[in-house]
């Protein structure tokens, strides 16, 4: 008899309510990538979620909140994207087109969204969000200057090299449908080889 497997773990309630709490965001982020910020309502979201409106604002205060949280929460995973491990003797330009891939199967598979709407948060919040998202360009940035220093990139401003394809990322969230023709994995393949056709150094 495995005794460990009859023994039920204690309720958590702090736990449940972070993952609860984290599923409103996630819905609430998707909704305002379909429709903008400033045309989905509470109301809204709580009808999509099947909660109250009373029951929505246990967990989030109110759209700003949970705009700045979807925008945490993007740039959390792709943080985390990027702290993986580089395999060694391995090309600038490889290594960014798996960062890249990642990217783009966060936002197609996860159900994080990557919103544009940053002028939509006030004080600290837009000044936050604004430094994560410029962290996340000077750790991509990185990437492609190893790739132009082992020749794998074609020389050229760093800077707006990564604007080019970020810049595809950002769009992403506005267009893509999960119920779509195109399936995460495509728009990957599609992204990942543009992506390498714009910077690769040809030989």
């Amino acid at each position: 008899m495995n005794i460990k497997a009859d023994i039920k773990e204690p309720f958590d309630r702090e736990r449940q309510y972070a993952a609860k709490r984290r599923a409103v965001i996630l819905a609430a982020g998707s909704a305002f990538r379909r429709k903008g910020y400033h045309n989905t309502s509470m109301v809204e979201i709580a009808k999509t979620l099947g909660l109250t409106k009373a029951a929505l604002y246990y967990y989030v205060k109110n759209k700003e909140e949970i705009l700045f949280e979807s925008h945490i929460m993007a740039y959390d995973s792709m943080d985390d994207i990027l702290s993986r491990p580089v395999e060694a003797g391995v090309s600038g330009l490889t290594h960014l087109e798996l960062i890249y891939r990642e990217f783009v199967n966060l936002l197609t598979q996860s159900g994080v969204s990557l919103l544009t709407d940053v002028a939509s948060l006030s004080g600290e919040r837009q000044a936050q969000i604004l430094a994560r998202r410029e962290h996340i360009e000077k750790r991509v940035t990185h990437y492609v200057v190893i790739g132009q220093d082992d020749g794998s990139i074609k020389k050229g401003d760093p800077k707006l090299q990564v604007f080019f394809f970020m810049g595809a990322l950002n769009w992403l969230n506005a267009w893509y449908d999960s119920e779509g023709r195109l399936k995460g994995i495509d728009i990957a393949n599609h992204f990942v080889e543009q992506m390498k056709r714009g910077i690769e150094e040809r030989k």
